[in-house]
């Protein structure tokens, strides 16, 4: 990973706080005047602006992707090694979120459920295994572990960058019943991103999470 980060922390703030307020102002602005948004133009939207801010930053700065892991370089390995972390990250995915609604609630509800859950055949899941399998983990992994998580670590090391990207990144989930899940899961990324020094890897295991998920939904197998 490439250091130092030039970005300030205020440029953090204010990409996330431009993410939510953007969202906001096309969703409940611009896009009635012209049509009603279903939640899949909501969530694109929210990705595309997720990307498109973390890039303006990067390009401001006179860097590019490459430069913090957004590469294809060793793409095998790494690929291989984003399913395996994946694999660890969903097994403790699934055991945080039984203790966390065990102890606190006494139900939980995953942020993919209602989708898959109204799907009638595989063909009924290509929108949601687009908007979870590939949509979210590259725009999330571009803002909260090589934007939030890059510029954290180097201000309070490794393992205060982890947890307070990971916190964001639960956070701005808008949901308490996932929060656990999220935090023990966004470390895990950014934990995997610093060792690797590659996006690809996080991008890898937040998919295989995500769309493994779904899958075991789908089939009603009880994990949840």
């Amino acid at each position: 990973m490439k250091a130092p980060v030039p970005w300030s922390l205020k440029e953090v703030l204010a990409v996330h706080l431009l993410r939510l307020l953007s969202g906001l102002f096309l969703v409940r602005v611009i896009y009635p005047l012209w049509f009603h948004a279903a939640p899949w133009v909501v969530e694109i939207t929210d990705r595309v602006i997720m990307v498109g801010l973390v890039w303006l930053v990067i390009h401001k700065h006179g860097g590019n992707l490459a430069d913090w892991g957004l590469s294809l370089q060793r793409p095998v390995s790494n690929f291989a090694v984003g399913l395996s972390a994946g694999a660890v990250l969903l097994a403790v995915s699934v055991f945080s979120e039984r203790v966390y609604t065990t102890v606190f609630f006494s139900s939980s509800q995953h942020p993919l459920i209602a989708q898959v859950e109204q799907a009638a055949s595989w063909r009924d899941l290509a929108l949601p295994l687009l908007l979870g399998g590939l949509a979210a983990p590259v725009a999330e992994e571009m803002l909260y572990r090589l934007f939030t998580f890059s510029s954290l670590q180097v201000r309070v090391g490794l393992w205060g960058g982890a947890l307070g990207s990971a916190a964001i990144f639960a956070l701005f989930h808008f949901n308490v019943y996932w929060l656990a899940e999220l935090i023990t899961v966004g470390i895990g990324l950014a934990l995997l991103y610093a060792w690797t020094g590659s996006l690809l890897c996080a991008i890898v295991a937040h998919s295989f999470i995500n769309t493994a998920k779904m899958a075991l939904l789908y089939f009603h197998v009880a994990i949840f």
